[in-house]
């Protein structure tokens, strides 16, 4: 079973706790992460309000995929993994924020995806480079000024 990682960091024009929500809004992901066409929180956390499971359906080079993925949330980030998937076998994420000054943050976003797919590792290493930095890139432009 292939396994594939991308790593990268942004610095994004807002504050910390202005990116925390951001990402944290789960649902509004369609509007700047251009391979999500569909986001769902299925549970809540009762205490915090905060998404603790979302359904997605996303479209990538290699298909339309759906997957569940559950979350833990930290006051400088978010980390996720995969519940149930329909091309992935699993699949591991995470932000970790960082204050860089009043109003601009550092973001790393971490991607692991496991799969069954046949393809050689140079396209499937492009193909998940290629998500993080769209996400990235989304991020980013969602703050632009």
């Amino acid at each position: 079973m292939p396994t594939d990682r991308a790593s990268q960091t942004v610095e994004v024009d807002a504050p910390l706790e202005t990116v925390l929500a951001t990402l944290r809004d789960l649902e509004s992901q369609p509007e700047w992460i251009p391979e999500i066409l569909e986001a769902e929180i299925l549970e809540t956390d009762p205490e915090t309000g905060l998404a603790r499971t979302a359904r997605f359906k996303a479209s990538a080079t290699v298909g339309t995929d759906s997957y569940t993925l559950t979350y833990e949330h930290r006051d400088d980030g978010m980390s996720w993994s995969m519940l149930e998937g329909r091309m992935q076998t699993g699949q591991e994420g995470r932000y970790q924020l960082d204050a860089t000054g009043p109003d601009t943050t550092s973001v790393t976003y971490e991607l692991t995806i496991h799969h069954n797919l046949p393809l050689p590792g140079f396209v499937r290493k492009r193909v998940i480079k290629g998500l993080v930095d769209s996400t990235l890139t989304g991020l980013t432009k969602r703050f632009a000024k």
